[in-house]
Parts: C-alpha cells; structure tokens; sequence
C-alpha cells in the first residue's frame, strides 16, 4: 500500500466554529470554480504577460483548500525574483508583496540555468490542475475509501527547455468515521499523500 502517511490532527473543539469570517470571499483550490477565481487574482495581482517557470499554491492549513499564498518565480534581467500574494485571515490583511530578488545563493548560473521556462501568467491552464487533482482522488480511492479530500498545495514547474509544465502537489484525504473526541478535543485522521505529473498529465503517487 503506497499510501502510509497517516497523521493525527488535534483540534480543540473550541475552534472548530472559528473559522473564516475575514469578510473576503473564499478560493477553494480544490474546485473548478475556486481555481478559475484563483487565476483571476494572480492575472490582476502579478499581470497577465508575466512569464513564470515556477508557481506554488499553498492552502491556508492542513484539512483546507482554503487559499493561503500564491507565489511566483521568475526570471527578469537575468537574475530570479519571487512574488507573493498572501490571503486574508482572521489576524492579517490581503497582502500583496512586492517583487523580491532572491538571494544569491539562488543567482548562481546552475539555478539560472534551470530557470528559463517560460509560462505566462495568462496561459496557465487550470483545467489541467483540477484534471491532475481528479486522476489523484481516483489513485487514493483505488486503495482506500475517501470521505473527503483537500488540495494543501500544488507547485507547477515549467521545464527550461521544452516549456512543458509538471507539477507537484499534496492531498489531505479522509477516509468516513475518521473523527474522535478526545476530553475538549476532536481528533482527526487523515491521510497525507503526495503527487508527480509529468508533461503528458500523467499521475503517480510519491513514495
């Protein structure tokens, strides 16, 4: 069994209601919908023309599709520089940070090299995403019964000499009956589970 990631979530019961009421609409990865919305902010954010070779979605925490930060790398001068796009939550604002020059440790000619693919922010294809999302879903329920799932990250490269974009990204997965209470806590067990798509969208499972 490729799926062997189990963990053990605590969450006090107090909290369990606390969630959201930041007064921002929430983007949810793990949707057509919410990825389609989740381009629309990138494209206003970072600008439809930008060319990419790396971007990383990462959701607001474990058990959530919930967007948390979107971050680009990107190639301009000949130097790599990052953005990030950060949501609102219950105790920050929306921040949009500025264009940052990444250190120099990231400036030396093997990176640089490695970062010459191009994908414009306007062409990134989020029906792609959710297809690789979906090919995942029916990995995992080949080898056991999912409850429910959510996307808590996927990061798209872009290959520096064909263009053609992979990606990697992680899946929290439950399975029914996956909650206990413990004294003021509830419990929950779920599954971490790792992703590779190559780029002919083909899924596999990470060891």
């Amino acid at each position: 069994m490729k799926i062997i990631g189990k963990i053990a979530s605590v969450f006090m019961l107090v909290l369990i209601t606390s969630c959201g009421g930041s007064g921002e609409e929430t983007i949810r990865i793990s949707t057509p919908e919410g990825l389609a919305k989740a381009k629309e902010l990138m494209v206003s954010s970072f600008g439809p023309d930008l060319e990419i070779h790396k971007l990383r979605l990462n959701s607001s925490e474990d058990l959530s599709s919930d967007l948390g930060s979107i971050e680009v790398n990107y190639l301009k001068d000949g130097k790599l520089y990052t953005r990030t796009y950060k949501s609102k939550t219950n105790y920050t604002e929306t921040i949009l940070e500025d264009e940052e020059l990444r250190s120099k440790n990231f400036q030396s000619e093997f990176f640089i090299k490695n970062a010459q693919g191009k994908l414009k922010i306007s062409d990134i294809d989020v029906n792609a995403i959710m297809a690789n999302i979906d090919k995942a879903v029916t990995l995992v329920s080949e080898e056991i019964e999912v409850k429910n799932y959510q996307v808590r990250n996927y990061y798209l490269s872009v290959d520096p000499k064909t263009n053609k974009v992979t990606a990697d990204f992680e899946l929290h997965v439950t399975k029914p009956d996956n909650k206990s209470i413990e004294g003021r806590n509830i419990v929950t067990n779920f599954y971490e589970v790792n992703f590779s798509s190559d780029e002919e969208g083909n899924v596999t499972i990470e060891d």
